[in-house]
């Protein structure tokens, strides 16, 4: 036999059986957006200050309540989560310069960015003085962007509902659609009327039978109601609303960038 044949090879490839572990990269885009600088950090202010103002409102429900002695363990657990609040919101600022020295103390840059009115518990807190008063702060958009998603979500639940055999709940389903559209604003006030007009009807086509069905017309109506109230609250491209405008003027002010923000 040829020694070649007999001899062993040089190096063993695959020698053992084990399989490398596969990333799981699902959560990642494919296309990786550049962002500036001072957006980026913009944002990291804005998360920062978000959670103290959580955290400084949950101190405030925690001193009124009349189990204060009993919440000792969570009021001390939530003063270490609002010191830690505070420390990142003086790291992000001091990351906010670009040479990265402070040469601002926080309530200066907070004044600067028209952060106080949205902040005011967090304003507070970090001692500025001069807060604006009766301004609109960040949880009265949050409260509007609630009711907007209410909106969108019962619109979708009621769409999905209407393709069921047995309407039972759809009166009460519509109360709670009207209901929000009287907390969502001026904007939505035409639907109110289209609601009042069939509400009556279809109430007491639900309540005569223990599996009452819409009729076609009225599935109709009510498909086409909700899709009207879908676009109007996602797509309808409205001016910025009272509530977001101070919000949304932050966020087009760290997305104005330079060259040197990269």
């Amino acid at each position: 036999m040829s020694k070649i044949n007999t001899t062993p090879p040089l190096v063993n490839l695959n020698t053992t059986n084990s399989i490398q572990e596969v990333e799981i990269r699902l959560h990642e885009p494919l296309i990786l957006k550049s962002c500036s600088r001072k957006k980026r950090i913009g944002i990291q202010i804005l998360n920062a200050l978000s959670r103290l103002e959580v955290l400084l409102t949950k101190e405030e429900s925690i001193a009124s309540s009349d189990h204060g002695v009993q919440n000792l363990t969570q009021q001390q657990y939530n003063v270490a989560e609002i010191d830690a609040a505070i420390t990142v919101l003086e790291s992000s600022f001091l990351q906010f310069e670009e040479d990265g020295i402070l040469k601002k103390d926080i309530q200066t840059h907070l004044k600067d960015l028209e952060l106080t009115s949205l902040f005011p518990k967090s304003t507070k807190r970090l001692t500025v003085k001069d807060i604006p008063s009766g301004q609109i702060d960040a949880l009265a958009h949050f409260r509007e962007m609630n009711v907007h998603n209410q909106l969108v979500s019962i619109s979708l639940q009621i769409q999905q509902d209407l393709q069921l055999t047995d309407h039972k709940y759809m009166a009460h389903q519509i109360a709670l659609l009207y209901r929000c559209l009287i907390e969502a604003g001026e904007q939505f006030i035409k639907y109110k009327s289209r609601v009042e007009l069939h509400f009556d009807a279809i109430k007491a086509l639900t309540s005569s039978s223990e599996e009452p069905r819409l009729t076609s017309e009225q599935k109709q109506w009510l498909s086409q109601l909700t899709a009207d109230i879908v676009t109007e609250t996602l797509f309808s491209g409205r001016p910025v609303t009272v509530m977001s405008q101070p919000l949304a003027a932050y966020l087009n002010r760290i997305g104005d960038t330079t060259s040197k923000d990269k």
